[in-house]
């Protein structure tokens, strides 16, 4: 019975069906930036103090504001407060009289607030007034993203394992343009909330699905290559998006609107985009992998001979009983072996680490300049080169040696963190560690659709992922540990990814193996009695590509082992 390496190499590694997938996934993979790292934008803040009369407009320098907003003097500078005003009428305009006799006495924004539009024109914050009290609805609105990714992982991923890559990657895909355009449309703030929950969970599940498609598609020789560069379509639409923003002036309705309508040129994809034979076969779907693999041959101007899946319907009729053939596997299989077990739990603690340090780096790249914008898009460049490096780091020196490198090396440019009044170059080190956190992640997704076994890959990649949103969720709470020592957060932070990085030393190296592709695969992977042969990826480039029958890529172990 041929494996699926042997078929792959059969009709092309990385030919042009392959390549034509990959952009296309590259691009709709890219785009769930919109949605993960929109709040930013949706819910952003700015000056504001509070209003006196209706239609009234932020003024930085007012007599006004003088007359009906408490400051204190702060070096060479003004403090105003934001949350309060003096209980003062000036209804009847402002006057010398009106103003002395304030006597100090305050009271709460009563009226509500006016805002400093410079840079956006309405935000969820202006709308709703989610200031001072009502801070932590702003809070709730930027956490409830990766709370929706929390979910989406661990529902889809299992739902694609179970009925196949396609169909989860077709219906969230829809399920996004809709639920995205329907937002935008949003008469309060609780529906707000509900469709950046929901925003969360589908459009992260296809990223997740979009990963672990371009890793089946193609040949071992070529796994590192699109698992690592996957990750850059996320980051040029980050800064996309940011132009986006701009263009639309900060109106997160607008903004919101515009990030649905462009997805719906996403939708033509529902043509291009396959089912991976890998999961097909493992399915013992063969008639519908080798029609696939056919249409794989003709582009890639191949040949597929016509036996091969002759001997492999013979198995599944004679040697397969049903039970085997129909059984679905579920995240619980992750844990029921011990080496499995171990694996996965190390998985998904780097991956938790990794998006803990990222998104708590993340609260602080407020500091660059002053044009949110380019601070936004900034943030988006940074990660190119950290994906990059990764790529070439992971195809010279392995996956496990990467992984630890970037997670140790992020984490101590955090513990060496400076005081925060030598912003620029607290600032310098942080988008070191943003650079490194940013190369973990490329290196975790390709890591762990290799590490998990094929039939239960997406559950695994899932839980992982699912495992990153604790980290994502909890981040801003352990910022709040600055009330007692500054460099506080960014230490925790800063040891977890360095111990997390340690450990990831304990995982087996991937680089270049044959994919595990059931559960017994994937608890002897790492050992001497994994059953695959691993191939240099010299031996890979001179597999022919138009062979009629591939070489022979597995051997079968010795009874007595």
């Amino acid at each position: 019975m041929k494996q699926y390496e042997e078929v792959i190499n059969t009709v092309g590694p990385f030919g042009r069906y392959q390549k034509l997938q990959f952009l296309v996934l590259w691009v709709i993979s890219g785009g769930t930036a919109f949605y993960q790292v929109g709040n930013t934008l949706y819910s952003a803040s700015a000056d504001h103090y509070c209003k006196v009369y209706d239609n009234q407009t932020y003024a930085d320098e007012s007599s006004l504001k003088n007359c009906t907003i408490p400051y204190l003097l702060e070096g060479d500078g003004i403090s105003w407060d934001k949350c309060q005003r003096y209980d003062v009428n000036v209804s009847q305009g402002i006057s010398a009289e009106v103003c002395s006799s304030q006597q100090n006495e305050t009271i709460s924004c009563d009226r509500g607030w006016v805002y400093d539009r410079t840079w956006y024109e309405n935000t969820v914050v202006f709308e709703y007034n989610l200031v001072c009290e009502n801070d932590w609805m702003k809070q709730l609105s930027k956490s409830i993203v990766p709370l929706g990714n929390f979910v989406g992982c661990l529902i889809f991923g299992q739902l694609s394992d179970m009925f196949g890559r396609r169909p989860i990657f077709l219906t969230s895909l829809v399920l996004s343009v809709v639920i995205a355009i329907a937002t935008s449309f949003a008469p309060n703030y609780p529906l707000f909330v509900v469709g950046q929950f929901l925003l969360g969970a589908i459009p992260h599940a296809l990223y997740v699905t979009s990963a672990v498609i371009v890793t089946e598609m193609v040949g071992a020789k070529h796994r590192t290559m699109v698992g690592s560069m996957i990750h850059t379509g996320f980051s040029v639409l980050y800064m996309i998006f940011g132009v986006i923003g701009l263009l639309c002036k900060g109106n997160w309705r607008h903004t919101q609107l515009a990030a649905g309508l462009v997805w719906v040129l996403f939708l033509p994809s529902f043509f291009v985009v396959s089912e991976t034979p890998m999961w097909l076969m493992r399915k013992h779907k063969y008639a519908k992998a080798k029609r696939i693999l056919k249409r794989f041959s003709k582009l890639n101007k191949t040949t597929l001979p016509d036996d091969t899946f002759d001997e492999a319907s013979e198995i599944k009729v004679v040697s397969v009983d049903d039970d085997q053939q129909t059984r679905r596997y579920t995240v619980l299989d992750l844990f029921k072996t011990r080496r499995l077990c171990i694996k996965t739990l190390l998985m998904c603690f780097n991956w938790f680490s990794c998006s803990f340090v990222y998104y708590g780096i993340s609260l602080n790249t407020d500091q660059f300049g002053s044009n949110p914008y380019v601070t936004f898009i900034l943030a988006g460049v940074v990660e190119i080169p950290g994906c990059l490096l990764a790529w070439w780091l992971m195809k010279m020196i392995g996956r496990r040696w990467s992984l630890a490198g970037f997670a140790i090396i992020g984490g101590i440019a955090l513990m060496l963190s400076v005081p925060p009044k030598i912003v620029e170059l607290t600032v310098a080190i942080a988008m070191v560690a943003k650079l490194c956190l940013t190369a973990v992640f490329a290196i975790v997704y390709l890591y762990g659709t290799e590490i998990y076994p094929t039939v239960v890959r997406n559950a695994g990649v899932g839980l992982s992922s699912m495992s990153a949103r604790v980290g994502s969720v909890s981040s801003p709470f352990v910022m709040l540990l600055n009330v007692y020592w500054g460099p506080l957060p960014f230490i925790i932070m800063g040891a977890t990814s360095v111990l997390a990085g340690s450990l990831a030393l304990l995982l087996p190296e991937t680089r270049n193996k044959q994919l595990p592709e059931t559960l017994e695969d994937g608890e002897t992977f790492g050992t001497k009695h994994y059953q695959k042969v691993d191939r240099d990826e010299t031996e890979m480039d001179e597999q022919p590509a138009q062979s009629g029958s591939a070489p022979k890529a597995y051997t079968e172990l010795n009874e007595t082992e």
